[in-house]
């Protein structure tokens, strides 16, 4: 604001001191205090107004560590990004709203922000490397556990296919009196011969299937 207009607002509060000396009116003391606040808010204006000009708001930001151009500075002023008052200055807290705007990085803030982004990507690479092993190692349980399942599948086929091989030689050696006595070396008596065997295979199999454990002896 204009030094003129600060003496005119004095000069206002100094009249309206005087007025309530000579009578303290509730309108005196009214215009008192509004003469007061109304000095005290352009006071407070033109202590912000820190800087006179665009070049000192521009050395100001170069002093703080940005790298802006003047030119471009003077650009976005005139553009109206960076707010000026009508003598040309700028207030701080404008200035301060432009470096928000204008997206201002300083070059240490950058380079903060690069090793930090570094920093974490090497975090996540560690995860990634951590997650691969673990994923690995799972793998490895699996195929160890898939084939101790075909091992062990493996085994009780052959455990069962034993014991109904040794199954079908006890059935025909117990049964083998009645195959000669049910066909009495006569051709003839085929297809009984061959319905004897099937009924006697499949008893075998219905107690074969029923069958929830297998005991085996070795004998030496």
């Amino acid at each position: 604001m204009p030094d003129s207009d600060v003496k005119l607002l004095e000069t206002a509060k100094e009249r309206a001191r005087k007025a309530v000396e000579k009578e303290p009116s509730r309108a005196n003391l009214d215009a008192y205090d509004k003469a007061s606040r109304m000095l005290a808010e352009c006071m407070a204006g033109e202590a912000e107004a820190s800087f006179g000009n665009r070049l000192e708001a521009h050395q100001y930001l170069r002093r703080l560590g940005y790298k802006i151009g003047k030119s471009k500075f003077y650009q976005d002023c005139k553009a109206g990004l960076c707010r000026m008052q009508a003598d040309a200055s700028i207030y701080k807290s404008d200035l301060d709203g432009y470096i928000t705007k204008a997206d201002l990085i300083k070059p240490d803030q950058v380079k903060k922000d690069i090793e930090s982004s570094d920093l974490n990507l090497k975090k996540q690479r560690k995860i990634v490397e951590k997650l691969t092993i673990e994923l690995e190692e799972m793998e490895l349980k699996l195929k160890m556990l898939k084939k101790k399942y075909d091992d062990e599948v493996e085994t009780a086929q052959a455990i069962k296919a034993g014991a109904l091989m040794a199954a079908f030689n006890f059935l025909y050696r117990s049964i083998s009196r009645d195959i000669i006595q049910l066909v009495e070396g006569n051709y003839r008596y085929t297809q009984p011969l061959i319905a004897f065997l099937i009924e006697k295979a499949e008893d075998l199999f219905d107690g074969f299937a029923k069958m929830e454990e297998i005991e085996i002896e070795v004998k030496n």
